[in-house]
């Protein structure tokens, strides 16, 4: 019995602390209630006014970089390494022997080929001496004429053949990582080393047949380095591909511009930027106001509401091409508009806004960073 009276005592104890506490929410709601719903406070914001700018009229591209001239040199006829003359990566010039191949037998048969020359001379002077007075017949002077002929070709296919032997550099130009050995037997066609003529280059880039039409020889060409620094290199167009690529619609333009100070190198691929036309007026806002998403790119204008209040609108834009710190605006803002350039991230649809009084940071077309 004493059981079941502490049992009820304990029951009807929890429901007197869960009255209390239902009372006490209760009152909290009836007091939310009647003051309205809570109001979300103003975010502090930057604004920029949507603006008309003139931008350069470009097309850019990544573009492969190649040498002017650029080969590999290989043996041109059979033999033994018997000097290196060069060292890997060094600068050359036109004319220079790179190579000397073993060449002993070569130079006996050219001395085999010079007597037998000499011999062959000798005995054709003797036969025009004696067909003046008819004592030969001119079928043997020309025999004799054929076999100083002959033997003369003999003595210049071996020469060329010496000459073949001493490997040079056909232009002026900077070689590559060797790939003989000394003592190599090389064969027709081993490779010894690549020569690049990189005092200028050639930059190759893919152009859309819808840009095409807008390319001509002579047109500015700006070659980023890619190296992280301000470094470009000037060209121009000079060839422009004869055909489009079946598969991806593109052709092949090809610039030239020197390189002198060696920034660009064969194989290195570069962003190549063409100036087309007179520059192009274009609406344009910070980056930094569009919020980008997979359902559609937003900007927040600003405007007045009753009572003189700012608020932020959100804004479907359709957007065009970026310039340093501006994105274009091709839909959805007029010149004039002011918009959110910082903070926008922060805010909701109708959501009031307090522009900041703080100096804001300046965009620029063709921003310099530093890590300053």
């Amino acid at each position: 019995m004493s059981k079941l009276k502490s049992s009820l005592i304990a029951f009807f104890s929890l429901l007197g602390v869960l009255a209390i506490v239902a009372g006490v929410k209760a009152s909290q709601i009836a007091t939310l209630m009647s003051g309205g719903a809570p109001q979300v406070p103003a975010e502090t914001i930057s604004t920029f006014t949507a603006e008309m700018q003139q931008w350069p009229n470009t097309y850019t591209a990544m573009g492969t970089v190649e040498a002017s001239e650029g080969i590999v040199i290989s043996a041109e006829v059979a033999g033994k390494v018997k000097k290196i003359e060069f060292k890997s990566g060094e600068q050359v010039k036109k004319g220079t022997v790179i190579l000397v191949q073993e060449s002993g037998n070569e130079e006996a048969q050219l001395s085999a080929a010079e007597a037998r020359l000499r011999l062959a001379k000798s005995n054709y002077d003797r036969l025009v001496e004696l067909r003046k007075r008819n004592t030969v017949s001119q079928s043997e002077l020309d025999a004799a004429v054929q076999q100083m002929e002959s033997a003369q070709g003999d003595v210049n296919d071996l020469k060329t053949t010496l000459q073949k032997k001493l490997v040079r550099a056909p232009f002026d130009g900077r070689l590559g990582i060797r790939k003989v050995d000394l003592g190599e037997d090389m064969q027709v066609g081993t490779e010894i080393v690549s020569l690049q003529a990189i005092n200028s280059v050639r930059v190759n880039f893919p152009v859309p047949q819808f840009w095409l039409i807008q390319m001509t020889r002579g047109l500015p060409v700006q070659v980023n380095v890619g190296d992280g620094s301000d470094a470009n290199v000037q060209g121009q167009i000079t060839a422009i591909g004869a055909e489009i690529n079946t598969t991806t619609r593109n052709a092949i333009v090809q610039s030239n511009m020197g390189n002198e100070k060696n920034l660009l190198i064969p194989g290195m691929a570069v962003e190549t930027t063409v100036t087309l036309s007179d520059p192009q007026n274009v609406l344009a806002v910070p980056a930094t106001s569009v919020i980008f998403a997979t359902y559609g790119d937003t900007v927040f204008v600003v405007e007045k509401a009753e009572g003189g209040q700012l608020t932020a609108r959100q804004q479907f834009v359709r957007l065009g091409k970026s310039r340093g710190d501006f994105i274009e605006i091709l839909d959805g803002l007029k010149p004039g508009d002011v918009v959110v350039s910082a903070g926008a991230f922060r805010l909701r649809n109708g959501q009031s806004v307090v522009v900041s009084s703080l100096p804001t940071p300046e965009f620029k077309q063709e921003p310099t960073p530093s890590d300053s």
